[in-house]
């Protein structure tokens, strides 16, 4: 790794981490920045975690004060494959060249949303989650396109496959929201956000077979018509996706709106049942 590259990444340890961890993720960061370019305000902070607090993944991506930010939270990373870890902290370096300024985490609700808020009487919460995973969405979409153009196959793979591995958890889960609109609505934003995430796998012939049957075993707990939901969503996000972050998270909440909002929630429009 380049002294420029070094000098772009500044590193927080957080308690008791190894020497060689951190070395190997500032590797990992440093290939990434010599292949796609520098971080979008050319520094970018690593903060490495001992353990997760209850974090829910192993690596994410943020705007703290202005600078990409990324953390590392070693006791979950630890019992992950080495190519696995690799796909992933790779995948917040690309965050923080492709998304790495508080306006792609500021994002204002789209006019579509605002009007089902009104119409059904939605709470602020549930809009922020449908917004949060819409935008998800589309920036892991572009993140996963990127690498891929970038040569970085075998580890985006290897991450693709580790996350559409169904877990007993996401079956238990179905079965606990399903009952309830809003809560069964939420659940399908977030699992066509995972499956978006590895479309851009789809569209290349040497994975896409492979890939689509990982879609399919990730989805198989739900409904014949939600999987069908999940499919089109995702599809939407690969058919018409362009370099408009914005544009796309407009356009993917008005499908979202259009294929799961209203037809989960018109029966409720024409009765007085409570969400």
């Amino acid at each position: 790794m380049s002294e420029g590259i070094k000098r772009m990444i500044k590193v927080e340890k957080i308690v008791n981490v190894d020497d060689a961890i951190v070395e190997m993720v500032l590797n990992i960061l440093g290939e990434t920045y010599e292949t796609l370019g520098p971080p979008m305000t050319f520094s970018a902070t690593l903060r490495i975690f001992e353990k997760s607090d209850g974090s829910q993944f192993f690596a994410s991506h943020e705007v703290v004060e202005g600078k990409p930010t990324i953390s590392i939270y070693v006791d979950k990373m630890s019992s992950l494959p080495y190519d696995v870890a690799v796909g992933g902290i790779r995948r917040q370096a690309a965050h923080s060249i492709l998304h790495g300024s508080r306006e792609f985490y500021s994002i204002k609700l789209p006019s579509e949303l605002k009007r089902a808020m009104t119409e059904y009487s939605l709470p602020e919460n549930f809009a922020m989650k449908i917004l949060y995973g819409v935008s998800m969405a589309i920036k892991e979409y572009a993140v996963t396109k990127f690498l891929l153009n970038g040569g970085f196959i075998d580890d985006q793979l290897a991450y693709a496959k580790y996350l559409l591995e169904p877990i007993p958890e996401e079956a238990a889960s179905w079965e606990f929201v399903k009952a309830s609109p809003l809560e069964r609505i939420v659940y399908l934003v977030m699992a066509a956000r995972d499956v978006s995430s590895v479309m851009p796998l789809t569209e290349d012939p040497r994975f896409s077979g492979e890939i689509k049957m990982f879609i399919e075993k990730k989805i198989e707990h739900l409904p014949p018509n939600y999987r069908a939901k999940v499919r089109k969503v995702a599809g939407e996000v690969s058919s018409s996706f362009n370099g408009d972050v914005f544009r796309n998270i407009d356009r993917l909440t008005n499908i979202i709106v259009r294929e799961l909002i209203d037809e989960e929630l018109a029966f409720y429009r024409k009765t007085t049942q409570p969400l």
